[in-house]
């Protein structure tokens, strides 16, 4: 599954979208409505050392995208404009609303935050970094090679 925009109207969507073969080929379901996307623009490139334990990186690690595309953190809540990111209760809401913050290659909202905070690894040790490292760009984490090793080093 992964996230895909549409413009309706002129106005960006995020759907959460799963390929599934066919007689006459691939064809995409939507699965989940995920909001309205806001694309963020980035402001700096600060680096944070990333807590002990894989839900506490995550969230810091969120936390520092979030921040060096100009929100303001008021501890464990980020705030930019009338856009609202809860990190304790892992929301993401303009106004109330769900929302699909559009970062980097990927997009953060509730559904990718949640991808990445229950990420279980493979049995074989490639593929789960494979899969950790999808997760992340996906969720629109920009992470340096030092913050992915202590990132995969608290799955095990």
């Amino acid at each position: 599954m992964f996230v895909r925009v549409k413009k309706i109207k002129g106005k960006p969507y995020a759907y959460l979208v799963e390929n599934e073969w066919t007689p006459w080929g691939s064809r995409q379901r939507v699965t989940k409505y995920l909001g309205k996307t806001s694309t963020l623009t980035r402001f700096s490139e600060g680096l944070l050392d990333l807590p002990t334990g894989l839900q506490e990186a995550i969230l810091e690690a969120a936390a520092q995208e979030l921040v060096n595309h100009g929100f303001a953190r008021e501890g464990t809540i980020l705030k930019q404009e009338d856009i609202t990111v809860d990190l304790q209760e892992k929301t993401v809401r303009q106004k109330g609303k769900k929302i699909v913050l559009g970062m980097n290659e990927g997009y953060l909202c509730d559904h990718t935050l949640q991808q990445l905070l229950t990420f279980t690894p493979e049995e074989r040790p490639d593929e789960s970094a494979k899969k950790l490292a999808s997760l992340a760009l996906e969720a629109g984490l920009k992470l340096s090679n030092e913050q992915f090793v202590h990132l995969f080093e608290q799955v095990k």
